[in-house]
């Protein structure tokens, strides 16, 4: 198996040829005065070899899809307005499954009473809107110090919520001379439709989200060195001449949305604290960290609840950067006083059972900047992680792979699950990224 591995990495080389240059956004002249139209086009392939990923559990999957491929329409018109609309068809093809179509993953208009221009902007937004969960996740796709996104240091059990984004109502913007730079409102959030037919029965009982409250979210980031404020989403890599130095927390908040391992319901709460750096080191280098830390409020005697860290670093100089990252999640301890001893053998049976140690080691090679850029990326992912075989699921595959050893001379091979009592399995991506 590791010799398999090791023969995937020496595709890498190969697929490098394949790296064109960049092209650039177009905008559409309109027959109206003060109206903007840009149309962009994004596309990320990827090439990801998990060890004991194929379905027999002793020999690596490889696949090879398209992890987004967007159009992009948004612009401006009357100096007070700002729309977008972004269509996209997410890991087509991925596992071998071409079942997904292109969905409508955002849509919003805002509005700035006092214009969206200047030091102090304040937009209304609705529509489809990205969740305000914290400064990693409000980065472009086109620009994580990583290849994407990390997302094993929090939890939204259920997966409800697709690519992070919900239907609501925000106020967005910045202030003071772009030093301050906020988000939050309303949103949809966990609702019965999310639960298997027939849990929400006639007269609420079996319910999340009862009264059907709306969940709230909010971020607010503060830059102490210069500014990253002033558009939609945040970025990595700043390629500027000056230093930034943010702090920034994210809140999100549902009342009586999910249930805790004993079946009662409780409240979704998640806080992320982050801090950013980004240091620029002559002309031709900066250096890149982030770090966030998740309070994740899932319930008692969930697996989901618990302390997250994300945490990444990058270097680059010139056109290349390397970086390493890691990813860790200890779900929260049972209480032994506060629990009945039926419930204490529930809680002890539920937690540990999906946290996450993962580490990323790769490198960044950059043809246009963040237009068009490619990613070497080996990972060591152990317990619940977005690689490896955690991410292989019949849901998503169609099979889980028996990637663990028998306990017996005589057993077969077994399923793979995704407590820490498990060996870590390694993965290689390659992903290209071309936004244009």
């Amino acid at each position: 198996m590791r010799l398999r591995m090791q023969a995937a990495c020496k595709l890498v080389p190969v697929l490098l040829l394949f790296a064109p240059a960049a092209s650039y956004a177009v905008n559409v002249p309109l027959p109206i005065e003060g109206a903007t139209l840009n149309v962009s086009l994004q596309l990320q392939t990827q090439f990801l070899v998990n060890e004991a990923g194929a379905p027999d559990g002793t020999n690596p999957s490889y696949d090879v899809f398209v992890r987004r491929s967007r159009v992009l329409i948004n612009g401006d018109f009357d100096q007070h307005f700002t729309y977008l609309v972004q269509i996209d068809n997410p890991n087509f093809g991925k596992f071998g499954n071409f079942s997904g179509r292109a969905i409508v993953q955002d849509a919003w208009i805002g509005w700035a009473p006092t214009g969206i221009k200047g030091g102090t902007v304040v937009y209304v937004d609705a529509g489809i809107l990205l969740m305000p969960i914290s400064h990693h996740l409000l980065e472009s796709t086109t620009n994580f110090i990583t290849a994407d996104a990390q997302v094993d240091a929090f939890r939204f059990p259920g997966n409800v919520f697709p690519a992070f984004r919900d239907t609501g109502v925000q106020v967005r913007g910045w202030a003071l001379d772009k030093k301050i730079g906020f988000r939050g409102g309303i949103y949809e959030g966990y609702a019965p439709a999310a639960q298997p037919a027939g849990a929400c029965a006639s007269g609420g009982v079996g319910c999340i989200t009862p009264k059907r409250n709306p969940a709230l979210g909010g971020f607010v980031n503060v830059d102490i060195l210069g500014s990253e404020e002033g558009a939609w989403l945040y970025g990595a890599y700043k390629w500027g001449k000056d230093p930034i130095l943010s702090v920034g927390v994210g809140a999100n908040y549902q009342s009586l949305a999910l249930k805790n391992a004993f079946g009662s319901l409780t409240d979704q709460k998640l806080l992320a604290p982050d801090l950013y750096l980004n240091l620029p080191i002559g002309e031709r280098a900066e250096l890149v960290s982030e770090v966030t830390v998740y309070l994740n409020g899932n319930g008692t005697g969930s697996a989901n609840s618990g302390t997250g860290v994300s945490a990444s670093l990058g270097y680059r100089f010139g056109f290349i950067a390397p970086y390493v990252a890691y990813d860790y999640f200890q779900s929260n301890a049972c209480d032994a006083g506060s629990l009945s001893p039926a419930q204490l053998v529930t809680c002890k049976a539920t937690v540990d059972t999906a946290d996450s140690r993962n580490l990323k080691a790769g490198v960044n090679i950059f043809f246009k900047k963040n237009l068009n850029h490619l990613n070497v990326e080996f990972s060591n992912n152990h317990g619940q992680s977005a690689y490896g075989p955690s991410s292989i699921t019949a849901a998503t595959a169609g099979y889980v792979p028996t990637s663990l050893y028998p306990l017996t001379p005589t057993s077969p091979r077994r399923a793979f699950t995704t407590a820490l009592a498990n060996p870590a399995f390694k993965s290689l991506l390659v992903h290209w990224n071309v936004l244009f």
